[in-house]
């Protein structure tokens, strides 16, 4: 009997012999996922909205341009927080299945969490630049 509380749903596989097997899928692993998929896409978003408004074309006004930097700097920040976290979880699915697809997903995790760096600090090079008004 499954217990009601618990945080996995159950995964039937079949292993080598044609047996099903009976294995555990964590939600906390998924929803990790989604959000480092989704903090990405906004953080691109975000930085590609700042690019496209700095330029004096368009003329976004200043106040726009640092809530801009301030969305960047908070969504980078979730980017890490995220990419942590996915990154712990691929170490294990690595440790107890090591196949290429898992360690191109660790390599893909260690990547956006750099990259989520990245944003934070090029946002805090901005700012600087600017005199410090953000």
């Amino acid at each position: 009997m499954e217990n009601m509380g618990d945080l996995t749903d159950s995964v039937t596989t079949e292993d080598g012999a044609g047996r099903k097997k009976r294995g555990h899928r964590w939600i906390f692993a998924d929803f990790v996922k989604k959000g480092v998929l989704a903090a990405l896409a906004l953080s691109l978003l975000i930085l590609a909205v700042y690019l496209a408004g700095s330029t004096p074309d368009p003329g976004f006004s200043d106040r726009l341009l640092f809530l801009l930097l301030r969305l960047l700097r908070y969504a980078s920040l979730l980017l890490c927080a995220f990419s942590f976290f996915a990154l712990g979880f691929s170490v294990r699915r690595l440790v107890y299945h090591p196949c290429i697809r898992n360690a191109l997903g660790l390599s893909f995790y260690f990547f956006t969490g750099i990259m989520g760096a990245g944003f934070a600090m090029l946002n805090s090079m901005i700012i600087a630049a600017a005199g410090g008004n953000g």
